[in-house]
């Protein structure tokens, strides 16, 4: 799911702020409550009858929902991701033998947890592919990786945009396609997204392979 405000600030006036976490009535954390629902729901019917789905047939005879932990206000972020000056050209390995995607560091996402602050990598991989788009590629590991979620990391969406104000929120974090099924190549979240903290929000491990 791909949220973002319609808000710019420049970056120096934004890096020396004070992060204020926004504040949310009753009437506000009801309805993304509600609007994740209706996601999970949503996400849930396809997985079980969708041509794409990534379930194996045999997983998709049996499946009934996927595990997700409940929905957490304190786990959504607003904030603008910090361009980087100069574009290094990377290289983003999938979990397959020989997956190797191009990319450069596209910047990074500051939030502020339990009074720790925190900064993921933003990466933007590029198409290999005539007709292909390049993406911008979230993806992290936590302190319940390979515990209570999925242990090659999850996922967040998020869509590059002129306005640069967006919205990361932990609760839709989800398990790549190969957490499903090994026929899938997975891309590995960069090791600076190692968050040293256990995010308890989005997507559970799906089942023991």
């Amino acid at each position: 799911m791909k949220l973002i405000s319609i808000l710019l600030f420049p970056l120096l006036f934004i890096a020396c702020q004070k992060y204020n976490p926004p504040r949310y009535s009753a009437q506000q954390i009801d309805s993304l409550k509600h609007t994740f629902q209706t996601y999970l729901i949503s996400t849930e019917h396809d997985f079980k009858t969708a041509d794409w789905s990534p379930l194996t047939a045999e997983d998709r005879k049996t499946f009934t929902h996927l595990h997700y932990y409940p929905y957490d206000i304190t786990w959504r972020f607003e904030g603008p991701i910090h361009r980087y000056t100069r574009v290094d050209s990377i290289k983003i390995r999938g979990s397959k033998a020989g997956d190797v995607r191009p990319a450069v560091r596209y910047g990074y996402f500051e939030f502020e947890k339990d009074g720790q602050k925190f900064r993921l990598q933003i990466i933007k991989i590029l198409p290999t592919e005539p007709g292909r788009k390049a993406h911008l590629f979230l993806g992290f590991w936590d302190e319940t990786s390979d515990v209570e979620t999925y242990g090659g990391g999850r996922y967040i969406d998020i869509e590059e945009h002129k306005q640069n104000r967006y919205i990361v929120d932990f609760n839709y974090a989800y398990n790549p396609y190969c957490a499903y099924s090994d026929r899938y190549s997975c891309a590995i979240p960069p090791f600076e997204n190692r968050l040293k903290i256990a995010v308890r929000a989005g997507e559970k491990i799906y089942k023991e392979h």
